[in-house]
């Protein structure tokens, strides 16, 4: 099959991104609008796998937006790219060889479909999979957009705001969270909680636990702004590990703290002294503990977001991607 000019003569002129899910409030379309920002000089084109939602084609309204049921060569070649960037599209998705440079771009534990390259977003997911740790690629993450500095309290208030932001979906809302947070509202009473993306079905028990300190947020595109205000995010799940799990690296550009689970992708994120990795109820109970200071809020906060800002930035992730599409074009 005759394949287009090397792209990286001149960097990617054309990107197509193709994504399983057509809903913008998740990590992988997320994942792929962040990548259109990376390469602001080039054009770009979504093909999704499923409808994609108003609110999908609002957040990528620079970008043309296709639905397709399946990925067929044709299909690409009509589009004129000369990259494609499959995200965590399944084998069964593909029809055949495309006629251009192919990357797979794995999230999840999936059997993927084949591409001149395969990446995967963490060590953790790349070890599951069975593939080398060169094959890791962490995604890039943007700074969310901050609100007026009127409205940024942190360095006035004296007890924190600790947020959950998590995709809207029942399997990331577990009800085992209303005993746990319970647990956690018991211990530190001053701490205002906000959830955002949190079921209808689950508020008013997760309210009562928090013992009515709490405040929950639609989720949609811009909530991510929420992480300005927080001084920390938690994130635990009794069962899932998150293959990456980018609202850490989304808290920490924001100097939101994050509190997470000692699993998965996490693990790769947070550097000592940005956050709290954790594994047991004492472990959580010592990190708010220890954020209830004012001056270790501020000290850890600076510290998460200079981290992050140099392990997931736009640029980081642009170089490293041409690079692997030079040493793809020169085997």
């Amino acid at each position: 099959m005759v394949r287009r000019a090397d792209p990286t003569d001149g960097g990617i002129v054309h990107l197509l991104q193709v994504c399983n899910v057509g809903r913008i409030l998740g990590g992988t379309a997320a994942c792929a609008w962040t990548v259109t920002r990376c390469f602001p000089d080039a054009q770009h084109t979504l093909a999704f796998l499923s409808r994609p939602t108003a609110a999908t084609r609002a957040a990528f309204e620079h970008c043309e937006v296709l639905a397709w049921d399946r990925v067929t060569p044709s299909l690409v070649d009509d589009c004129g790219a000369d990259v494609v960037l499959l995200h965590n599209t399944a084998a069964r998705s593909l029809a055949a060889e495309l006629p251009v440079f192919t990357i797979a771009y794995v999230h999840s534990r999936i059997e993927p479909a084949a591409g001149d390259l395969t990446l995967y977003c963490s060590r953790w997911l790349a070890s599951q999979c069975g593939a080398d740790e060169s094959s890791v690629l962490y995604q890039a993450v943007p700074s969310a957009t901050r609100p007026d500095c009127s409205s940024d309290t942190r360095a006035l208030r004296s007890d924190p705001i600790i947020g959950r932001l998590c995709t809207p979906v029942s399997h990331k809302w577990p009800e085992q969270l209303v005993g746990f947070y319970r647990d956690l509202a018991r211990s530190h009473p001053q701490v205002e909680w906000e959830f955002v993306g949190c079921p209808t079905k689950l508020r008013t028990a997760l309210e009562d636990a928090c013992g009515g300190r709490a405040r929950f947020w639609d989720a949609d595109w811009e909530a991510r702004s929420r992480f300005w205000q927080w001084d920390a995010l938690l994130y635990h799940h009794p069962t899932l590990s998150e293959s990456f799990g980018r609202t850490a690296a989304e808290a920490m550009r924001c100097g939101c703290v994050p509190i997470v689970d000692d699993r998965g992708g996490f693990v790769e994120q947070v550097a000592k002294g940005c956050g709290y990795l954790c594994r047991e109820m004492s472990d959580f109970n010592a990190a708010i503990a220890e954020l209830s200071d004012p001056g270790a809020r501020r000290h850890m906060s600076r510290a998460a977001r200079a981290h992050a800002d140099r392990a997931f930035s736009l640029q980081r992730f642009r170089g490293e991607l041409l690079e692997r599409l030079d040493g793809l074009a020169h085997v």
